[in-house]
């Protein structure tokens, strides 16, 4: 019986594969099984859930993971085996596609289910998103913002609290520079400066002399002090700079558009969603099992986030498409920080 390897994927069925796993092993499991509802597609194969789910808390480590795509009953009896064998249901997020799945049916369904189980000693993550990654799709919520920090402008107890936390979260360079020692090229673009800001937002901007490494985390921010242990919600104004400059909380609700023209795989998965999800459930270097890898997604996203890997894939043809499109990924040059 062949030892399993980390970072391979294996072409068989996952039932047998997963017998040669380890106990305790496996810090997350992370896997979009068959939902047993379409018909004709040879990716809909039944399984054992029964002995397959008991595998996976066999091999799980007591602060693992199991998070899950579904939909209809075979999601809802999967999620009862998981609760039947131990496991403590977590959350349940909701995938928005961004798109309907067939412009056929009667209702235009744009949504997955994904429910995070956990064993009894895991936690999950608390997790920030870049701010404009998290209202990319949400201009209302954008241009709020915008109306919220104008106010700055006209009520002094936002400019107050928006100027102590700026001030008392980073370190005095005590660098000065006077309007007249500076000169002023012409081919610069002259724009509003409030422009120049939300441009800096949205686009970067471009790296500076002086590279700054002292900022706290922003959960040790308050408003009446930036070392309290609990995190009190202040001044609006401020609360929307904080977002600006580390992100936000991860949400329940996480939209995140596929690219229908270059996948491989019908039920292909955004590599960005599957990150998001193991920064919820797992740290650098933690192990990641996907019985149904399929297009190699969760390994993707696995090695750009620095997380091992191990996935099975029983059919062939979708095996060697994911692969290919797997050491594509691993062969491209990276960039030594």
């Amino acid at each position: 019986m062949n030892k399993i390897e980390l970072d391979k994927i294996y072409n068989e069925d996952c039932l047998e594969g997963v017998k040669r796993i380890p106990d305790e092993s496996i810090d997350c499991i992370l896997t979009d099984p068959p939902y047993l509802y379409l018909k004709g597609q040879k990716l809909e194969r039944k399984f054992d859930e029964q002995t397959l789910f008991a595998d996976f808390k066999r091999v799980l480590k007591p602060t693992g993971f199991v998070v899950m795509f579904g939909r209809g009953t075979s999601f809802y009896r999967w999620n009862t085996i998981l609760s039947d064998l131990g496991f403590k249901f977590k959350e349940e997020i909701i995938w928005d596609k961004g798109y309907c799945t067939s412009p056929l049916m009667r209702l235009s369904r744009i949504h997955e289910t994904i429910s995070i189980h956990s064993m009894p000693k895991a936690s999950i993550n608390k997790c920030k998103v870049p701010y404009l990654e998290m209202k990319q799709y949400d201009i209302t919520s954008i241009i709020q913002d915008i109306k919220r920090m104008r106010s700055v402008f006209t009520q002094s107890k936002s400019m107050e609290a928006v100027q102590h936390f700026l001030e008392n979260n980073c370190r005095d360079t005590s660098d000065s520079w006077k309007a007249n020692n500076i000169s002023i090229s012409s081919d610069i673009t002259k724009e509003n400066r409030c422009v120049s800001v939300m441009r800096g937002i949205e686009h970067g901007m471009n790296e500076k002399s002086i590279i700054r490494t002292d900022r706290i985390e922003c959960d040790k921010f308050t408003k009446f002090g930036i070392n309290s242990d609990k995190r009190k919600t202040g001044d609006r104004c401020c609360n929307v700079m904080q977002s600006m400059e580390f992100g936000l909380n991860e949400k329940s609700i996480i939209k995140s558009v596929r690219d229908h023209y270059s996948a491989i795989h019908p039920t292909q998965k955004p590599i960005r969603l599957l990150e998001r999800l193991l920064a919820l459930t797992t740290q650098s270097g933690d192990v990641v099992l996907d019985p149904f890898i399929g297009s190699c997604s969760t390994a993707i996203a696995c090695v750009n986030t620095n997380r091992k890997y191990i996935g099975f894939e029983i059919d062939k043809e979708y095996y060697d498409a994911g692969m290919n499109r797997l050491n594509k990924v691993i062969s491209e040059p990276k960039l030594v920080m």
